[in-house]
């Protein structure tokens, strides 16, 4: 198993200037190029930004992808994009609460062990496992020269992440020609029952499981179902 780490999450050094990305397009030109890289075609799977990311290759280059596990992708309600593209147009976007709230972001700590703290019990991390919480701040952070620990994607770089969503997504999204399984949590606020409903009809051929009592994270709440789900569906196209 292989990931890709999209710019400035992690320890990528791919340009990540805030000013410069317009959209998530981005990311998904960043993973045809790595599926193309790889030299045959990849069972893509993803979660959120990761998961559009996929959706967009295999519409784009279904050469490239297998199959298709899209873990809660986020994929906003089609009545929000017309508001969604009027911030976005007159720079309102940044008041939008999930964007000012990233470019709030502390960045600098004392160790990791206070990251942990004041993350444990806090949103959206409340009901994370303990060892997902702890691989994301070990591979999330990095250490400074005078010895802090600082967050690898710059609060300012997360909220034009935010803020550069596809106000198009939606004349994006068309049937794809591989097997295709879509896992999302019913209290997710990133693939809300109206936009779930709508993907699902425009992916006819999706598997679709929904975790009840589950936000958008999906994995990091119910590691074990979901990679249940993920097995069985691979089993069942014969590729695995």
């Amino acid at each position: 198993m292989l990931g890709m780490a999209h710019r400035r999450h992690g320890r990528t050094t791919a340009p990540a200037d805030p000013q410069e990305l317009k959209s998530w397009y981005l990311f998904a030109e960043d993973l045809e190029r790595f599926f193309e890289h790889l030299g045959e075609p990849v069972i893509a799977m993803g979660h959120s930004l990761g998961a559009v990311a996929s959706l967009l290759v295999a519409i784009k280059r279904p050469d490239l992808v297998r199959a298709l596990v899209l873990i809660d992708p986020t994929i906003l309600p089609l009545s929000w994009m017309w508001w969604w593209f009027l911030a976005q147009k007159t720079g309102l976007i940044s008041l939008v609460p999930i964007v000012a709230g990233s470019a709030r972001r502390k960045r600098v700590w004392a160790d990791r062990a206070a990251i942990f703290s004041a993350y444990r019990d806090k949103a959206p991390f409340k009901f994370w496992k303990n060892a997902f919480l702890e691989s994301y701040i070990n591979n999330g952070t990095e250490q400074t020269d005078n010895g802090t620990i600082r967050l690898c994607c710059d609060p300012t770089w997360a909220a034009r992440c935010f803020a550069a969503y596809p106000h198009d997504m939606w004349r994006r999204i068309r049937p794809v020609p591989v097997p295709i399984l879509l896992l999302y949590g019913a209290q997710s606020v990133a693939l809300r029952a109206s936009a779930a409903k709508r993907v699902m009809a425009q992916l006819q051929n999706a598997v679709v499981r929904r975790f009840e009592e589950t936000s958008h994270f999906v994995p990091m709440e119910r590691p074990g179902e979901c990679t249940e789900a993920v097995i069985a569906f691979l089993k069942d196209i014969h590729m695995i």
